[in-house]
């Protein structure tokens, strides 16, 4: 079963990573510290895969990651970074530490799971043995007689192609009738689709910076009390909802009139 090493000063972001990776057959373990981290590593435990915090005491998550590719022994090893913020300048720096990546907190599991999986499999496949393969024999091609006329090909009808869940989804709030405003945001917090509601436009604009909050604590108190993957959550504010739907690394933001006879 793949190692992961977590190291954040936060146990709260500790406890959410090990929690999901418990979830999805990855075991864990952790350190408070970039300090605590090399003393652990100097009894060479094994890891597969480290996810490190940019800004910690002491030495910083880019420090670490800088240190470790100056070992041999960690030099192919994964490593992520995590930031509250994340931009060009952090993205540059964590090239050039060697970082695999770098993950923006907070975050769901539909972001994390899928870039750690990948990340170990890339690490896998390229520390598997190469196998010299041996060539086949070349036959020579049969020589035809008379050329091969080729059947006039047909052209084929058009295959439909199902709406994607975004679509879906998408198109589902449209017909609405309660729908203030509604957007969809990447990973970065950019809106990749924007605002548009019959009530009040903007309004799910100025939610972003606080929705991936509410999403990532909504999805691990799923999966921790009632062990469930999160489809959706709602906010509700003297009759309007807000409600967050992560799909992959998408998020799609609906502010809607709630219905006043349920408030009572």
């Amino acid at each position: 079963m793949p190692q992961i090493f977590i190291v954040d000063d936060s146990i709260s972001v500790r406890k959410a990573l090990e929690i999901t990776f418990k979830r999805h057959s990855l075991d864990s373990f952790s350190a408070i510290s970039a300090e605590q981290a090399l003393e652990t590593l100097a009894g060479d435990p094994h890891f597969d895969l480290m996810m490190a915090d940019v800004i910690m005491p002491g030495m910083s998550g880019l420090d670490l990651c800088s240190e470790l590719r100056r070992d041999a022994r960690f030099d192919g090893r994964p490593i992520v970074l995590m930031s509250g913020n994340v931009d060009d300048n952090i993205r540059r720096q964590a090239r050039e530490v060697g970082a695999n990546g770098v993950l923006r907190k907070p975050f769901s599991p539909d972001e994390l799971i899928p870039m750690v999986e990948g990340l170990l499999r890339a690490a896998e496949a390229a520390a598997a043995p190469v196998e010299a393969a041996i060539p086949e024999p070349v036959q020579p091609e049969p020589v035809q007689a008379e050329p091969i006329r080729p059947e006039p090909v047909q052209p084929q009808p058009a295959a439909q192609t199902a709406p994607s869940e975004l679509e879906r989804l998408v198109a589902e709030y449209r017909r609405r009738g309660d729908v203030e405003d509604l957007i969809v945001v990447d990973a970065d917090g950019q809106i990749v689709l924007p605002s548009g509601g019959a009530g009040a436009p903007g309004a799910a604009e100025r939610l972003p910076m606080y929705a991936r909050h509410f999403v990532a604590t909504a999805s691990v108190i799923g999966q921790h009390l009632l062990g469930d993957e999160l489809q959706a959550v709602t906010l509700r504010y003297a009759g309007r909802e807000a409600i967050f739907h992560p799909l992959g690394g998408l998020l799609v933001i609906a502010v809607t009139r709630a219905d006043l006879k349920t408030l009572n």
